[in-house]
């Protein structure tokens, strides 16, 4: 019962919260970054206590959540193709930003200001902490654990349509293009997981991805 308890809140309750919080009409200034990340560390902090508690009642193991070390086949050979395509987009990153006019570098910069990516180096070291706790924990509780909770209830792709959903949904509303794509993104890693029974290589990509952004912030901030 505690672990549906857990699966209801990450399927309806947060996706809820965050489309209500974006659709509700609001006039206060956004928090300071570091406030936002605080908070965001704290939420997931909780849910992975939470998890850890029902893994240890339930008896999940290490491999039911997900986390079986890839040691052959394509748990290994996704791992490392997520580390080299993560590794050229670094490096592409950074020549790109390199090369990029300045008026195009203050248009990227008042965009990520605004998307909440860190500008000053206290921003930076706790939103590299954020990270992890993006990338490692939305993984470990949307995908490691929803599909193994469900896939009893409404088989794997079942699952996989619901954790998609559920995710892509918590990620909020902004735009039409934003939301299909937060759901398309979601629904595809909850797909590779079910595929390779491993979360390590979609870690990889999911703490990549938003550390490379806020690195490239760092960058035009130093190009000015």
């Amino acid at each position: 019962m505690i672990a549906l308890a857990l699966a209801f809140y990450l399927v309806f309750v947060l996706p809820a919260r965050h489309l209500w919080s974006d659709f509700r009409p609001s006039d206060k200034p956004k928090r300071p970054p570091i406030q936002r990340y605080l908070s965001s560390i704290r939420d997931i902090g909780l849910l992975l206590l939470a998890l850890l508690f029902i893994c240890y009642w339930n008896g999940y193991s290490v491999a039911d959540m997900g986390l079986a070390l890839p040691a052959s086949g394509a748990p290994l050979w996704c791992l490392i193709a997520a580390a080299v395509a993560m590794t050229a987009l670094v490096i592409g990153s950074f020549i790109h930003t390199d090369k990029m006019p300045p008026e195009k570098r203050e248009q990227l910069l008042a965009a990520s200001r605004d998307g909440g990516m860190p500008t000053n180096a206290a921003e930076m070291r706790l939103f590299a902490v954020l990270v992890v706790f993006i990338g490692g924990g939305w993984e470990l509780l949307y995908r490691g654990f929803l599909l193994l909770v469900l896939s009893p209830y409404i088989g794997t792709w079942g699952a996989v349509a619901v954790s998609g959903l559920a995710y892509g949904t918590a990620h909020g509303y902004k735009s039409a293009k934003q939301f299909s794509l937060s759901v398309l993104m979601a629904l595809l890693f909850a797909a590779g997981y079910a595929l390779t029974g491993s979360l390590w290589w979609l870690m990889v990509i999911h703490i990549v991805l938003p550390a490379t952004n806020a690195i490239n912030v760092h960058r035009l901030l130093k190009l000015q």
